[in-house]
């Protein structure tokens, strides 16, 4: 089978050494209709603050170049943050959440070389527009002169957490939904996973937290802190319309075997206090921080308390990193934060 697999490609960790991280500049006002200019603000802080380690490459609409570039500019001067290597390609999307609608690195096992996994999206079961952002794999192979293999089915890069290992999360909730492929079993989607990921073992949880509409990504729930080790959304609230699918989350987690052979170490990761906006609970999780070159940016929500808790077990779960937080509570308001803005590129090797 001419697959990534076959050919000797995986995918890596997001802590395995990087080149550079993808945005995708906001060039939609509907998605954060109140709250443009400070979006705009946070995302040149993401920029400045992710290119003191790494290139930051971001695709954006032709017309938004100038004034993205004068936000960072002034934001340059303001924070004493000297800006590092950023560059801007005039892709243009349709929003913001580039991990979905981004390409998916591999690494060949042997050379290094990297191979662009492009998967089909559709916004989340077609809940908005995204022509122009599907094409952004495509484009970024392009522009980056790098190989790229595409995919057949819907897939989307918050719905998926690895280890480097061979190991691969996935919710039922997402991956099985039939907006995304439903004329697929479970069986053939985690045949599609192994190979056009290069991974060995694709572990199967249940959960979407209250008003994530993404169905489920697992980036709200689940992530690896080291090959052996998960960090696990919890609520420990009863009376908290998350707290008894995420204890059932948990335990499924501590029933997992890994490639190993071992159950994972789990290590809870609290949701912060509930928020409201328009009615409707907002996703806020800790476990959407993005894992740069030796930092974590993390989200902060504006609970001084709940922010504090959750840095201090993200200093513990990663003691080679610096924690770095980043106030997310503007880009929560339409149900993301760090993870879902960023896809990293790893860092080739000879």
């Amino acid at each position: 089978m001419n697959s990534p697999r076959a050919l000797g490609y995986r995918l890596s960790a997001e802590w395995e050494p990087q080149e550079g991280v993808w945005l995708s500049w906001p060039s939609n006002r509907s998605t954060w209709p109140d709250h443009w200019e400070s979006v705009q603000r946070t995302f040149a802080e993401m920029t400045l603050q992710f290119s003191q380690r790494e290139t930051v490459f971001i695709n954006i609409n032709p017309d938004q170049r100038i004034s993205a570039e004068r936000t960072l500019t002034e934001l340059e001067n303001k924070m004493g943050l000297h800006r590092g290597e950023v560059q801007f390609f005039e892709h243009e999307t349709n929003d913001a959440w580039v991990r979905d609608h981004g390409p998916i690195y591999l690494r060949h096992s042997e050379s290094g070389e990297r191979l662009i996994c492009d998967w089909q999206y559709n916004a989340w079961g077609g809940k908005f527009p995204f022509e122009k952002d599907n094409k952004i794999p495509r484009l970024i192979a392009q522009a980056q002169g790098i190989q790229r293999f595409e995919e057949s089915l819907v897939l989307e890069g918050g719905s998926l957490e690895t280890n480097g290992v061979g190991d691969l999360l996935v919710t039922t909730d997402c991956l099985l939904n039939p907006n995304r492929n439903p004329n697929h079993s479970q069986t053939e989607i985690e045949l599609a996973l192994i190979e056009g990921l290069g991974v060995t073992k694709v572990h199967w949880l249940n959960g979407c937290i209250e008003g994530d509409d993404t169905d489920g990504h697992i980036d709200n729930l689940a992530r690896f802190f080291n090959p052996n080790g998960l960090l696990v959304a919890s609520v420990p609230n009863p009376n908290d319309a998350n707290h008894q699918l995420l204890s059932r989350l948990n335990r499924e987690c501590e029933d997992m075997i890994l490639c190993t052979g071992k159950s994972p170490e789990i290590i809870p990761l609290p949701l912060p206090d509930p928020v409201y906006h328009q009615g409707q609970r907002l996703p806020m999780s800790y476990l959407n921080f993005f894992i740069g070159n030796g930092a974590v940016f993390t989200p902060s929500y504006g609970q001084p308390k709940a922010d504090a808790a959750a840095i201090d077990i993200l200093e513990n779960a990663f003691p080679k990193h610096e924690i770095i937080p980043i106030d997310c509570q503007n880009l929560i308001l339409e149900g993301g934060a760090l993870h879902c803005l960023t896809q990293q590129v790893p860092q080739p090797f000879r």
